[in-house]
């Protein structure tokens, strides 16, 4: 750990903090094989990075729907797709993590390129809603991260400077995006090592309490 440890720490929802696998015997049903789990949410971010490129905003469900457009699916059979985002389960490890921050008096913010309402949802299903201070949404700004802005907007809302806090994420381009902002930054590798492309975060674990730990670790 370099510095002070944060006063805030925003976790990543989508993959960092609830998992997509309930999504695969949706689509399975919907007509796609299940394999193409991975190959839906790349594609639904690579639009929304290239419509954000582009100064157009769209909401996560519209782009999300879009793609499975593409594959065949609309009406009904989006919607089950769609709906399932409001089920998706917990990480084990996320409950611990956060009560780590929460023993540091640090606060704990749910940073999401969903919508607030569905995160909410999450968190509340998954006994979690209590451990988190503040949901920050994506639409509050009208920008998808890794814009600069949304991290920035994080920072504010906490009411504090951006090197007071501090992303934990399971996507290297999140955890890049932080530190462009000025905002410290935690890899949890649920998906392998970072690329070797992207700037390296401060702290690197295998799972969210190790990365937490390592902010507030002693000197």
């Amino acid at each position: 750990m370099t510095g002070s440890p944060p006063r805030a720490i925003a976790f990543d929802m989508v993959e960092t903090c609830f998992s997509l696998e309930p999504l695969r015997p949706r689509l399975e049903r919907a007509g796609p094989d299940g394999r193409y789990l991975e190959q839906f949410f790349a594609e639904l971010l690579r639009d929304a990075f290239a419509l954000d490129a582009c100064g157009v905003y769209r909401p996560f469900r519209e782009v999300a729907a879009g793609v499975l457009a593409t594959m065949g699916l609309d009406g009904n059979a989006a919607d089950d797709v769609l709906d399932g985002f409001t089920e998706l389960p917990a990480h084990p490890d996320v409950a611990p993590a956060m009560e780590r921050v929460r023993s540091e008096g640090a606060m704990v913010i749910a940073l999401t390129n969903g919508n607030a309402a569905v995160t909410e949802t999450l968190l509340e299903r998954s006994g979690l809603r209590e451990k988190v201070d503040r949901v920050i949404s994506i639409d509050e700004i009208g920008r998808w991260k890794p814009a600069r802005q949304v991290y920035l907007h994080a920072a504010d809302a906490a009411g504090l400077e951006p090197k007071d806090v501090a992303l934990v994420a399971c996507h290297g381009w999140d955890c890049l995006g932080a530190m462009r902002a000025g905002l410290r930054a935690g890899y949890v590798a649920r998906k392998g090592a970072i690329s070797p492309a992207m700037d390296a975060p401060e702290i690197s674990g295998t799972s969210l309490p190790d990365v937490v730990n390592g902010f507030y670790a002693t000197a």
